[in-house]
């Protein structure tokens, strides 16, 4: 008993600072549509492997993209998995370049059986994240400059109910129950620099938001061998009305830059609580797996968003569909416990390529990423600890656009602990 209450102690924690972390981003690419989006590929051990996951059912793995394997976690355990993400982030045109770093909360999730055939996962992970400060200056002869400073924060949450059911020995399905909250502010700002007296205009844009959706999955099973089989898995969500509210303000002033006092003139506009809503689009993905137990995984994803139906507010935003493609392997040398540590740990690869929902200047916004990863066993436990970390691109040069280079380093703990054998003595 105890140990349940410190878990959802630490687990409330954590969904706070998931929240309140949720600003620590420096993209400019993050302004558009609903921002960076972040899926539900958050295991580290996922993430080392390229971020495959549909084809992925694995008892000492949490994973939420495809809610059927939840299905294969023991019966007779309680699985814990949280970790933690630093970027370093190169940000560049072809006229400069800046550096940006953040570290932030993963995801904290838990999973455990409520039969032998129904299993359960519970967890909050962050969904999409916002954060930009962008200064854009027009240089006009013979008069000042004039500058628009673009800021923007926030992000959407999520916290999820997943249920995994098996159904005969080679069949699994599963569905999640989404909660999805959060809140975006974004601003704008147009100054003249080169005088205190020149009148200039400010806006202020604040959206929040709470509603459900839901994820679908399935997977099934293929034995090639004893000790092999290949694993097939299919997920969907469906379309969802967001429901949220929109406050507008927009306003005359002088100063508000370069640590000036800002003096508001006038009012132009003012939308304290406009309802209304945004579309979160279907989501199709497939994926299949090769497990050799104790030895090899290979896998591949591919994953497909509806973004061309994006409305905001009932207007329509310059989006276009999104696809990701992922491959990924783990190999483990010798699991055995008598093993060698460097033996019994286990050694990840993968990489993918990703067309974003972001389209500019007639140039589609990719990313493109290459990532490893490694697990240590602990000794005479099923605890794990992982590392992975991941080499990306994203963007272009071209047409005066951003190119952003990253590096991503990611800190993992999976706990599972036998918690629910009876007792054969009194």
């Amino acid at each position: 008993m105890k140990k349940i209450k410190a878990g959802f102690f630490v687990l409330f924690v954590l969904i706070g600072m998931t929240v309140s972390g949720q600003n620590n981003i420096n993209s400019p690419y993050s302004r558009f549509g609903l921002g960076e989006l972040h899926g539900k590929v958050n295991s580290v051990r996922l993430f080392g492997m390229g971020g495959i996951a549909y084809g992925i059912a694995d008892p000492l793995t949490i994973n939420p993209s495809n809610p059927a394997s939840y299905a294969v976690y023991d019966s007779a355990s309680f699985l814990l998995e949280t970790g933690i993400n630093s970027y370093l982030i190169n940000l560049r045109n072809t006229e400069s370049s800046s550096n940006a770093s953040y570290i932030t909360l993963s995801h904290f999730a838990f999973g455990f059986p409520v039969t032998k055939w129904w299993k359960t996962s519970l967890g909050v992970l962050p969904y999409s994240k916002i954060g930009y400060n962008v200064k854009l200056t027009v240089e006009v002869e013979g008069y000042s400059s004039i500058v628009n400073e673009l800021k923007g924060e926030g992000g959407l949450n999520q916290i999820y109910w997943g249920n995994g059911f098996k159904l005969g020995k080679n069949l699994r399905l599963g569905v999640n129950a989404i909660y999805i909250f959060g809140e975006e502010r974004n601003s704008s700002h147009i100054y003249f620099p080169d005088s205190a007296y020149i009148i200039g205009t400010k806006t202020l844009n604040k959206t929040r938001g709470t509603d459900f959706l839901f994820d679908w999955g399935a997977q099934y099973d293929i034995k090639v061998n004893e000790r092999s089989h290949i694993t097939l898995g299919a997920a969907y969500s469906n379309q969802v009305k967001f429901t949220a509210k929109r406050g507008y303000l927009s306003e005359t002033l002088t100063g508000g830059h370069d640590q000036m006092v800002e003096n508001v003139k006038d009012t132009l506009a003012y939308t304290p609580d406009e309802k209304g809503y945004f579309i979160i689009p279907q989501r199709i993905g497939a994926g299949i797996s090769y497990v050799s137990e104790g030895r090899w995984t290979i896998g591949a994803d591919y994953e497909w968003e509806n973004w061309e139906n994006f409305e905001y507010f009932g207007r329509k935003d310059s989006l276009q569909n999104a696809w990701r493609v992922a491959v990924g392997s783990e190999f483990t040398p010798k699991h055995t416990s008598i093993s060698k540590l460097y033996k019994r740990m286990s050694y990840r690869m993968g990489l993918h390529y990703r067309q974003t929902y972001i389209n500019l200047r007639n140039h589609s916004i990719n990313d493109f990423g290459i990532s490893f990863g490694v697990k240590f066993p602990m000794k005479r436990s099923k605890t794990t600890i992982n590392l992975g970390l991941e080499l990306g691109q994203r963007g272009t040069l071209q047409n005066g656009l951003l190119k952003e280079n990253y590096f991503k380093f990611v800190f993992g703990v999976n706990i599972l602990e036998h918690w629910f054998y009876k007792k054969k003595y009194m």
